[in-house]
């Protein structure tokens, strides 16, 4: 499910297909046509290559951070090597005595060097050892892998998706898209920057003399992402997935890169394949379902093969194509940037940046927001959108299209503002790009709390850090507006409220806060937290900081299928003559409260901790002021909580107020067979 890469072995029986929706690697039988094997692999499949002499397959797990090496002849795994976050591209040099791994949110390239060496055994005739050193017998061969070096490149790069050498192992040819950082991004040209970049594989040194800066050899392109090479290494060509678009490039003196065509092929093309003879080259457009044939002499498309029915609903199918494309002027000027160019593959590239603020600023001012790109995945289970709440509804993306891409808009006429009339409905485009947006979930994820993830876990739910307060499990955001501290500085013109972002996937989102200052949690909880508004991390030990850390890159987690969630309301009115109620009972394998007519203060927000302690669970309701101080009112709340997937046995469960320190109501419960072991 979802392939992403393909590797034929030298010999051309085999192909070797890397598939990330299924996290396994597929192995097929090219002369049959049929597959005839499918590998489990880690987290995220996305790049497979195979050695030169076919004897190694390696696998770029972008989920995990990790390579893993298999022994082609029967599959197993060698090796399993941590490396950088994302890796993506892979390619063995043609002597195979090194990979180079491409990561997709850095400029950065890993080097490995493989080496390969032979277990030799004593040769046994008529059951007489041979002395070592005479008669050995070779039995099977090994391989040990170095980190040999990572090479920079440029920096601010994202994505950086392939990697391809030429026949003579000197050069690595890059496609990329650089990022202007923190600079002024307000017109398109000076955002992102389309490029190769070349390693001189000999000093194994980025070759800045022989950098390609397509949109000058070329002509303005889109999200560069596939690489082949052709005329003995002396034209590149080069795949543009969201221009939709090929630049074949003249390098044969390669500090003159010169152009030679420009060829348009279907929607979001990310692979090329050339024939052994040069003469035609495939290219894999990925959400048109088809393969582009061109006659490499004459530089034009000679037909196009349907090779799949894309398994989507035509209104997401077209938003989809929308999100990838920047060919259309509508979506983008110049064709440079679409919505796939900051939020890669749907999540997020890695950069903070500059970008325009439309509302009013003091005289002087330069009108620009600082900004951290989050992740769409999920993104309508938390509304509302964007840093500080300013879009309502995934619609609102017409401003981006406008005023980020820099295109003339979806809408005809004006975009509604953007927490205004709804701009939903006003074009079928929008509308299906917002669809597509809509769609995008949260993957799940395998993985079982250790130890330390276990003691953060304590922490978190604790009064003691206040985590729960903005932050409640499954979502871990409260879906609100708070001043933590972060956004009180000069030119934060929309105000120090910030919404509260959830924490799912925090392994995988560095940088962090709405402006990126924050490298790492750590930073978040104490450097950029001294007085505490942002959880009282000033309580805590050195230890229990490493701890609550280790838990929130732990989110999410298989174990919050047998966890604690609850659900607080806002204040619903001033107290009536009905008195509050609260109701106790199992629903399955579950413990279920509910608390209506809850009196607590009208300033507050409320919160539902848990202590459970073998058979005693203890709810406890406590007031939080995470934005101001009590009032002299008071309010009805509903209050909710749910323990879930308990095994079987009986329990005594407590409700609490927590300020008033007093037991508001106790039950005795008992969880059927069925349930799990006590």
């Amino acid at each position: 499910m979802d392939p992403r890469s393909v590797a034929v072995s030298p010999d051309g029986t085999r192909a070797y297909v890397a598939n990330q929706g299924s996290d396994s690697l597929s192995v097929l039988d090219l002369a049959a046509g049929a597959v005839t094997a499918s590998v489990p692999m880690g987290d995220r499949p996305v790049g497979v290559a195979v050695s030169p002499d076919g004897r190694l397959v390696a696998v770029a797990e972008l989920g995990d951070d990790q390579l893993r090496f298999l022994n082609a002849p029967d599959l197993s795994t060698l090796s399993v090597l941590a490396v950088a976050d994302r890796p993506h591209g892979l390619a063995f040099t043609p002597d195979g005595s090194r990979l180079l791994v491409t990561h997709l949110l850095s400029g950065d390239v890993t080097v490995l060097t493989i080496r390969p060496f032979f277990l030799y055994l004593p040769v046994i005739v008529k059951s007489v050892s041979v002395p070592l050193g005479r008669g050995l017998a070779r039995l099977t061969t090994h391989f040990t892998f170095h980190a040999s070096r990572s090479v920079p490149t440029w920096p601010n790069v994202a994505p950086a998706p392939s990697v391809v050498i030429n026949g003579s192992g000197t050069r690595a040819y890059l496609p990329q898209t650089m990022a202007h950082g923190q600079g002024l991004n307000t017109q398109f040209d000076n955002t992102v920057f389309p490029k190769v970049s070349v390693l001189n594989l000999e000093t194994q040194n980025h070759q800045t003399s022989e950098h390609i800066s397509l949109p000058e050899t070329d002509q303005p392109v889109g999200l560069p992402w596939d690489v082949a090479l052709t005329r003995q290494d002396t034209e590149l060509w080069v795949v543009n997935a969201a221009s939709n678009d090929l630049s074949v490039v003249d390098i044969s003196d390669p500090t003159r890169p010169a152009r030679v065509a420009n060829i348009p092929v279907s929607d979001n093309p990310r692979g090329i394949a050339l024939h052994p003879q040069g003469h035609t080259a495939y290219v894999n457009n990925t959400l048109a379902g088809t393969v582009s044939v061109i006659d490499t002499q004459a530089y034009t498309v000679t037909d196009v093969i349907t090779v799949t029915e894309i398994p989507l609903p035509p209104v997401l199918l077209h938003g989809k194509r929308l999100f990838h494309s920047s060919a259309r002027p509508d979506l983008a000027q110049a064709r440079w940037i679409s919505c796939n160019t900051c939020h890669i593959e749907g999540e997020h590239d890695g950069r903070t940046w500059l970008l325009q603020y439309m509302g009013e600023v003091p005289r002087g001012a330069q009108a620009v927001i600082t900004r951290n790109t989050t992740s769409l995945l999920g993104m309508i289970e938390t509304y509302p959108l964007r840093w500080s709440a300013e879009w309502d509804e995934s619609a609102d993306s017409e401003f981006s299209i406008r005023f980020e891409q820099f295109g003339t808009g979806l809408i005809d006429g004006q975009m509604h503002p953007t927490l205004g009339s709804p701009n939903q409905g006003r074009s079928r485009d929008l509308d299906s790009l917002a669809a597509f947006i809509d769609s995008l979930q949260v993957p799940g994820r395998d993985h079982e709390l250790t130890e330390q993830e276990q003691r953060g876990r304590t922490l978190f739910e604790s009064p003691r850090t206040g985590c729960l307060t903005c932050h409640p499990a499954p979502l871990y955001t409260d879906l609100k507006q708070h001043d933590v501290s972060t956004a009180s500085a000069y030119g934060e013109w929309f105000g120090p409220l910030i919404d509260t972002p959830t924490l799912r996937f925090l392994y995988d989102s560095a940088p962090y806060l709405h402006d990126g200052s924050a490298r790492t949690l750590r930073d978040v909880l104490v450097t950029d937290n001294p007085q505490d508004p942002h959880g009282m991390a000033s309580v805590l030990t050195e230890q229990e900081i490493d701890d609550l850390v280790a838990y929130l890159l732990a989110l999410p987690h298989s174990s919050e299928e047998g966890g604690f969630t609850y659900q607080a309301s806002s204040c619903l009115g001033e107290p009536t003559r009905t008195p509050d109620r609260i109701e106790l009972w199992v629903e399955g394998c579950d413990i279920v409260m509910a608390h209506y007519d809850a009196i607590y203060n009208c300033c507050a927000q409320m919160v539902v901790y848990l202590e459970q302690r073998n058979a005693l669970i203890k709810l406890t309701e406590q007031e939080e002021y995470p934005d101001q101080t009590p009032c002299r009112c008071l309010c009805t709340y509903e209050l909710g909580a749910r323990i879930a997937s308990l095994p079987q046995g009986t329990y005594r469960v407590q409700v609490w107020n927590g300020a008033a320190q007093e037991l508001l109501a106790e039950e005795t419960l008992v969880i059927e067979n069925g349930c799990g072991p006590p």
